[in-house]
């Protein structure tokens, strides 16, 4: 596997965990809004990234336990679009356009995180586009209660 895509991937799973405190059980977001497959969410992130010029890298790094309540879907080498900070911010403007709501956005240097709601999922959209190695990935997970409890029993081996 290329760097690249390693660092993606290790990026994505730092998106992923630093949005899973556990401070919500999940309980009641079942009924808030659409409910999307874990395929319909990767479906939509693709369509937007697609449309913004991104591919999506070949690696996964969802547990098969958990591919029904969560996805990971990294942009295969960002760097070499002409600018990917345009297509990273095009693809949240086309997300937001098909119904994901936005949430908190954190900035820090050249690093960004915005959040992305939409019925039970939750989404961290991230983009590091500073010098060397570029990154753009985007982690759902969905707010279930079955979910958490695969998340923990899963996550924690």
């Amino acid at each position: 596997m290329r760097k690249v895509g390693m660092v993606a991937a290790a990026a994505g799973m730092v998106l992923f965990v630093a949005g899973c405190g556990g401070e919500d059980d999940g309980a009641g977001k079942e009924n808030a809004g659409p409910q999307l497959t874990a395929a319909q969410v990767d479906k939509e992130i693709g369509a937007a990234a697609g449309a913004a010029g991104f591919t999506k890298a070949s690696f996964d790094t969802v547990k098969p336990k958990l591919k029904d309540c969560m996805i990971n879907w990294a942009a295969d080498e960002p760097g070499k679009k002409a600018d990917p900070a345009k297509s990273y911010a095009d693809t949240l403007a086309a997300l937001v356009k098909a119904g994901w709501g936005k949430g908190e956005t954190t900035k820090k240097g050249t690093t960004d995180v915005q959040i992305l709601k939409k019925g039970a999922w939750t989404v961290r959209a991230g983009s590091d586009l500073g010098p060397g190695i570029k990154m753009v990935a985007f982690a759902g997970v969905l707010e279930t209660r079955e979910c958490t409890e695969l998340y923990v029993g899963e996550l924690g081996k």
